[in-house]
């Protein structure tokens, strides 16, 4: 094999070991972010441009994808750089924690004393209180017990499998970035606006780079009814679809109403309650109270110009409507018909009890609020993969859970014939959270003595 190809592979593998490398991916994930939420996601590419168009900065704008960060493809990059950076890093230093783990040096040696620090010799003459001092030190623990020559070897270990945990979160980041690269690639994000009565099967989605096209569903969406509940100022207060799905032969599959955080999935495919668009001025139907004093109380459901018959032989019909009239808000003209007299007041929605106070009739009448013909604008998305995702973060949870929870430590004993009678040697070695092993050394080591 070529030095130079050598070469390249060394420098290669120690670019992508390089904690400095995680560290400016970071960064940079970091900085698409913070873009993202900067720049306006919602636009389509050419809007984006044409905002953009005097900008100086007009051409890294475009090159970068500003309008869709987290779809672009600097922004994928970045992720799968950090991708190879975790795999490298793992295959850099896996094998030996894995060989040291199932094949660990469970005797205590001269040579294993000198690279320990927690450690400690004590020497007694008699022989039943050394091993009485070793059963303290490994109170709660089951010590591998093995004698050989002159000296007998004690050993325990707790927590060995959490040494893997950072591996674990390494396995799960890998999942979620990977399953986010092809979410974000390959799934959907569209909207569609359907007037009441109506229903379509495609819908304008955002593509790569921002680019809207039509994206066939494979089925119809429609919207039997739409309703706008406001307040008495006529702003919205809340809105909600009765959405049906139908497939290509016209067969209903799933019906649902739909408002805002009560969406509606089906294959894989979620329709989010986004916003309306009044179609027309011309009202569906106009609400209306009619009552008096004792035992009238009834609603009406109206057309503009429909009329319909009161108790007392008139004749009723709403004949205009007023989005403010005077200054004071919505409000309906109704005009009153007996024989051939004909007269006619103004009702207001804000001011409920005007009518019966001021015009003071056998019946007054109360505005409730006009049903005009609207489009519901629903948001679409579907991203393949989700439960995968969403996997990645259970097992992430469990690798940090064994990373910050768990403390794997090693605990090593040895006695030995002396001049004097036996010496003892004890010590602990921690891969992790240092002050803890710290006390619980002492604790065993010296407070038992």
């Amino acid at each position: 094999m070529p030095k130079f190809f050598i070469n390249f592979i060394e420098q290669f593998w120690r670019l992508f070991t390089s904690l400095k490398l995680t560290f400016t991916l970071l960064l940079l994930i970091g900085l698409g972010a913070f873009l993202g939420m900067y720049f306006d996601q919602t636009l389509s590419f050419d809007k984006f441009l044409e905002a953009n168009s005097q900008s100086n900065l007009y051409f890294w704008l475009s090159l970068f994808e500003l309008n869709d960060a987290f779809h672009s493809w600097w922004f994928s990059l970045v992720i799968l750089l950090l991708s190879f950076n975790l795999i490298i890093c793992s295959f850099e230093r896996l094998p030996r924690i894995y060989f040291d783990t199932i094949r660990p040096r469970p005797y205590l040696t001269d040579r294993r004393l000198l690279g320990l620090s927690l450690k400690k010799n004590f020497e007694l003459k008699d022989q039943e209180k050394a091993y009485l001092l070793v059963e303290r030190f490994f109170k709660g623990k089951k010590a591998f017990l093995k004698t050989i020559n002159s000296g007998t070897y004690f050993y325990a270990e707790t927590d060995k499998l959490s040494r893997f945990g950072v591996y674990i979160v390494h396995i799960a980041l890998l999942i979620i970035m990977f399953s986010s690269i092809i979410a974000t690639q390959t799934g959907i994000d569209g909207n569609v606006l359907i007037t009441e009565g109506e229903q379509k099967r495609f819908i304008e989605a955002k593509g790569i780079g921002g680019i809207l096209y039509n994206y066939d569903l494979g089925f119809y969406v429609g919207c039997q009814d739409f309703r706008l509940l406001t307040f008495a100022d006529n702003t919205p207060m809340e809105y909600e679809s009765d959405l049906i799905i139908r497939d290509l032969s016209g067969n209903e599959l799933v019906k649902q109403t739909v408002r805002v955080n009560n969406p509606l999935t089906y294959n894989n495919y979620t329709f989010y309650q986004s916003t309306f668009r009044q179609v027309s001025s011309t009202e569906k139907s106009i609400n209306i109270l009619v009552k008096n004093n004792r035992d009238f109380n009834e609603k009406y459901s109206l057309n503009l110009n429909q009329s319909f018959s009161l108790p007392n032989n008139k004749t009723a019909s709403i004949t205009k409507v007023y989005e403010d009239f005077a200054g004071l808000g919505e409000a309906v003209r109704i005009d009153i018909k007996e024989n051939n007299k004909h007269t006619f007041f103004h009702v207001f929605r804000k001011y409920p009890e005007f009518d019966e106070q001021v015009r003071a009739d056998e019946y007054s009448f109360v505005f409730l609020n006009t049903d005009h013909v609207y489009a519901t604008g629903l948001s679409v998305g579907k991203m393949p993969g989700i439960s995968v995702i969403f996997s990645g973060f259970f097992l992430l949870l469990i690798g940090l859970y064994m990373c910050f929870f768990k403390s794997p430590t090693r605990y090593f004993a040895r006695i030995s014939e002396s001049d004097n009678g036996f010496r003892i040697y004890l010590a602990s070695q921690a891969f992790r959270n240092q002050n803890l092993a710290k006390s619980d050394f002492i604790k065993r080591a010296l407070n038992n003595v």
